[in-house]
């Protein structure tokens, strides 16, 4: 039976352990121009000599219009892979693997990136905004981008990648017919709206090395659960080797509802119920801390991966100390928000150092 601490092997890639840190923005560390700074470096570094089995870097821009803040992370440009190279070296220090996650956010784009972000379709937003609706060409040309992001991580030395699919973000909005209001080829049924990310996968697959990972985070109830799993199934014939599933964009009325007995989140559960039409490795994840919580998963084989957010925020040796008997540093679980969501330097249980 698989264990918190056994390996598994993905595209000849052995990850010495089910434990991931998930994707988790380092907002203000970095400026417009989004390069890498010395706390990026520490900062990943740390989870690297935690042995954490699987690292997924933050968001990380493939275009300066597609940004989710002014400060993030970039890969649209061939001189940040430099900076990108020295987290990918921290993180591998002892056994850890990476994956870079790339990322677009069309509609999310705030208004210090863009006063008119793209999008499948053109609609307003709350902020009084209207988005652009993508032209076919432009909609090459993001593919093209994405390629390109997946080359330079693959140059700064990372494992694999991981496509921001999920959290209302571009690819997230193609797929759900609450954003995607197009009439061509793009939109529509659920085989046209899938046609973004099935063209930007061939791209990939044609263009990476065969041991690249490549990896997916979906959002598992885009419309709703049952289709999330039908979109699931469809990246696995795609070609996905690493399903990472999270929250995506849907009515409040159609989002998961788990069984009293279940003591997770319903985001949990999505990823739980995902696993089980799929063949290819699943990770779930939100509000897991504890390493109980993560090794009851692994034990009841609910999941082939724990994704462990703020729990490795405030204990980089999180997995060692489990492994030792020790205690790990609780998440004070901020009110009335997470003070990391702003900047990291900000949560009392932090340290760079």
């Amino acid at each position: 039976m698989p264990s918190l601490y056994s390996s598994f092997t993905v595209k000849g890639q052995c990850i010495p352990n089910r434990l991931v840190m998930p994707p988790m923005v380092c907002f203000n560390w970095s400026d417009e121009k989004g390069f890498v700074t010395h706390e990026h470096i520490k900062h990943y570094e740390k989870r690297g000599l935690g042995e954490v089995g699987l690292v997924v870097v933050e968001a990380t821009a493939i275009s300066k219009i597609g940004r989710l803040a002014s400060s993030q992370l970039g890969i649209w440009d061939h001189d940040q892979v430099d900076g990108l190279s020295k987290i990918s070296e921290a993180i591998g220090i002892k056994t850890s693997k990476s994956l870079l996650q790339i990322h677009h956010a069309g509609d999310k784009a705030p208004t210090s990136v863009t006063q008119e972000p793209l999008a499948p379709s053109k609609y307003e937003l709350t902020d009084g905004r209207n988005t652009k609706a993508l032209s076919i060409g432009e909609i090459k040309g993001i593919q093209k981008e994405f390629l390109l992001a997946a080359l330079r991580a693959e140059e700064a030395g990372f494992d694999g990648i991981e496509i921001h699919g999920a959290h209302g973000y571009l690819i997230n909005q193609f797929l759900s017919p609450q954003t995607n209001l197009r009439k061509d080829q793009y939109g529509g049924s659920l085989e046209n709206r899938l046609r973004f990310v099935r063209e930007l996968l061939t791209l990939l697959k044609d263009n990476l090395p065969e041991n690249f990972i490549i990896g997916y985070r979906h959002g598992g109830n885009t419309p709703t659960l049952a289709e999330g799993i039908e979109i699931s199934k469809e990246l696995e014939k795609m070609g996905v080797d690493l399903l990472h599933i999270s929250a995506g964009i849907a009515k409040e009325e159609d989002l998961p509802k788990p069984p009293d007995s279940f003591p997770y989140s319903w985001i949990v559960y999505t990823g739980v119920e995902t696993k089980k039409s799929v063949n290819i490795p699943v990770i779930v994840v939100n509000g897991i801390r504890l390493p109980e919580e993560a090794e009851n998963l692994m034990a009841d084989e609910l999941t082939d991966f724990v994704a462990v957010g703020r729990g490795l925020l405030v204990d980089s040796k999180w997995i060692l100390k489990r492994e030792k008997g020790q205690s790990v540093n609780p998440c004070l679980r901020c009110k009335p928000r997470c003070f990391y969501l702003s900047d990291g330097r900000q949560c009392p249980q932090y340290s760079i150092a």
